[in-house]
């Protein structure tokens, strides 16, 4: 039987990066993924590295060091699928406009007023509304850089369903690891805890070629990327909170198209390609990041050594590389992970609620 230092179940951007992190500090990974590589949300993802353009709270706060934190990791170690561009945020809504006017005044993140180059590629809805421009954005190819990361890393294309822990080892088919973390996303979980509730959102993203040469990323009636290395514009992503929703590829494509073009003077469009997926986020919409805890006997030592990495809805190419430098560490350098990150932060509420019925 063979052993590895961890094994990673999931191959979408969490569990890449995460592999990414480990493999680069010299730990024997095997991620396994049911499907191909970023075969879920994190294929269909827009993959725009912005922060969250609010007043406060600790999402906001989180999502501005990651935001820092990716947008340095992304152009530094994988280049070659980042595009480097700034952005321009523009509120949805008259009541949107306090938070962007808010962020604008107090923000510690640069900005500065967006050249006519850029605004004139503005419809005249779009600049009715608020907006922020911020000097440092990007956006990236989503399975691209997920398998990118993966390389030199061992990979199997398997189902994980029961995973064995034994003498302090965990093992799936012939393989043993010290240490599991679970990054499945939106996909069935491989250990079903009542008091960890997923949202599964379904989303859709388009590529486009056009004759309009896109300086800046624009977020509005939806992202619109800046003109990509590849020559590509990325448009996306949507929500829906149904598969039963979600329109066919070419139906959603259309849709997004025409909420681009509320937004952007786009010319001569040709759609090249279409992704759909189901991404996950939390409850509370903060990532979950820490030790799994069952919750029959939450002192039980049934899941030792095994984590997840979970819940970061819309913004998981900003948060990714962050949460895996925050894993890695603390499972190679011991370092505390942020408690309201942790699963068990969702455990209390859902015994209180449990006493309650019975």
């Amino acid at each position: 039987m063979k052993t590895y230092d961890i094994f990673i179940i999931g191959a979408g951007i969490n569990g890449a990066a995460l592999a990414y992190e480990l493999s680069q500090r010299g730990q024997k990974v095997l991620v396994f993924e049911q499907e191909e590589i970023a075969s879920g949300g994190s294929g269909a993802a827009g993959a725009f590295i912005n922060p969250k353009i609010s007043k406060s709270g600790p999402l906001k706060e989180l999502i501005e060091n990651a935001y820092r934190y990716s947008i340095d990791f992304y152009t530094h170690k994988f280049s070659q699928f980042t595009t480097a561009a700034p952005l321009l945020h523009i509120a949805k809504s008259d009541e949107e406009n306090q938070k962007v006017d808010y962020f604008k005044e107090h923000t510690s993140l640069k900005t500065s007023t967006p050249s006519k180059e850029r605004t004139a590629l503005l419809t005249p809805y779009a600049s009715s509304f608020s907006s922020v421009f911020l000097e440092e954005s990007a956006v990236v190819e989503a399975k691209e850089v997920c398998q990118a990361m993966l390389e030199g890393v061992e990979y199997r294309q398997m189902k994980v369903e029961k995973p064995l822990y034994h003498e302090g080892m965990w093992q799936i088919a012939e393989a043993k690891a010290k240490k599991m973390v679970l990054c499945t996303g939106a996909f069935e979980e491989i250990f079903k805890e009542p008091y960890i509730k997923l949202r599964r959102i379904f989303g859709q993203r388009c590529e486009i070629k056009s004759s309009t040469f896109m300086p800046c990323t624009i977020h509005h009636t939806v992202s619109v990327s800046a003109t990509k290395r590849s020559g590509s514009i990325s448009v996306g992503a949507s929500h829906y909170l149904s598969e039963a929703d979600l329109p066919s590829e070419e139906e959603g494509s259309q849709e997004l198209l025409r909420l681009a073009r509320l937004s952007v003077r786009l010319e001569e469009v040709q759609i090249t390609q279409s992704y759909s997926g189901m991404r996950s986020g939390s409850n509370d919409y903060l990532p979950i990041l820490g030790p799994l805890m069952p919750s029959e006997d939450p002192l039980s030592s049934c899941y030792s050594g095994c984590y997840m990495i979970n819940g970061a809805g819309g913004y998981g190419f900003v948060l990714a590389p962050y949460l895996a430098n925050l894993m890695t560490k603390h499972l190679l350098d011991v370092q505390p992970l942020p408690e309201f990150l942790k699963p068990q932060r969702f455990y209390a509420r859902w015994a209180k609620k449990e006493a309650r019925s019975v």
